[in-house]
């Protein structure tokens, strides 16, 4: 559903779909498909496209604020072809962010401009978030974009392997594809291990180089050592030079004399 949506909101920009909401867990994917989508759209446009996460807006206008331009930083938004931002969910709790991003939703759903956004978090499950801007997101088509399945990650592991390693590997893509991975990130991560395992023994990754670095047990707690067991200790750690002279650290009045001698020296 997620990949239908953006295929046509890159043929009909802000016709059907608008605003489109992307929901996903991080590392699913969501924003190498916001950036897809961009391009297919700035493609298609003579105007400007933004594409910026959420922060980098909320700083935009931070840096607006601060200069006094707030006008221009408006206008310049004013005159875009489409708004995608991304992890959208992170304007909660940022007021005057919401409000601008408010009106200029406003505005660019009027002229019929496309406008994308990603979000980690469910949007009935977004906190900080004023109900007329959420009611605005979710007035639009709302998508959830699950975590990659095998063969998804299969595809993407051969092409990072080809571009590393300059020639394709099915069998070491389909290998890693089929560890369990939450997402592309973590699928990349296991590829990386490989690659690193493999360059500390000067040798080309291979199944069984992945199998033994990604399946191999790991390695038992050292034993203790002999006399150890056992043994008390009152936790205190002894002060070194410099401690035992700092004020902080010592006792240098006592009221009762009688209580200074903790034993008797022999």
């Amino acid at each position: 559903m997620a990949l239908q949506s953006a295929l046509a909101v890159a043929k009909e920009p802000g016709d059907r779909y608008n605003p489109l909401v992307i929901v996903g867990p991080s590392g699913s994917g969501k924003t190498h498909l916001l950036h897809a989508m961009g391009n297919a759209l700035q493609e298609r446009s003579q105007k400007p496209v933004a594409c910026l996460s959420a922060p980098e807006f909320t700083s935009e206008l931070i840096e607006a604020i601060d200069r006094d331009a707030v006008k221009g930083w408006r206008n310049r938004y004013r005159r875009i072809a489409a708004l995608l931002i991304d992890d959208a969910h992170l304007i909660a709790e940022k007021d005057r962010t919401q409000e601008e991003l408010f009106v200029l939703f406003n505005l660019l759903v009027e002229s019929g401009r496309q406008m994308i956004f990603t979000s980690s978090v469910p949007l009935a499950e977004l906190k900080g978030v004023e109900d007329r801007l959420r009611t605005r997101l979710e007035g639009g088509l709302v998508v959830d974009l699950p975590a990659p399945e095998v063969e998804v990650r299969e595809r993407i592991l051969g092409r990072e392997i080809e571009a590393r390693l300059g020639s394709a590997d099915g069998e070491l893509a389909k290998y890693l594809a089929s560890k369990p991975a939450e997402s592309l990130r973590a699928a990349l991560g296991l590829l990386q291990r490989v690659l690193e395992a493999a360059g500390a023994r000067g040798e080309p990754p291979t199944v069984a180089l992945a199998r033994e670095t990604l399946e191999a047990p790991s390695a038992p707690p050292a034993p203790a050592r002999r006399g150890s067991a056992g043994k008390r200790s009152s936790g205190i750690v002894a002060p070194s030079a410099a401690g035992a002279r700092s004020r902080e650290k010592m006792v240098w009045e006592w009221p009762d004399i009688g209580e200074r001698t903790l034993e008797e020296w022999r």
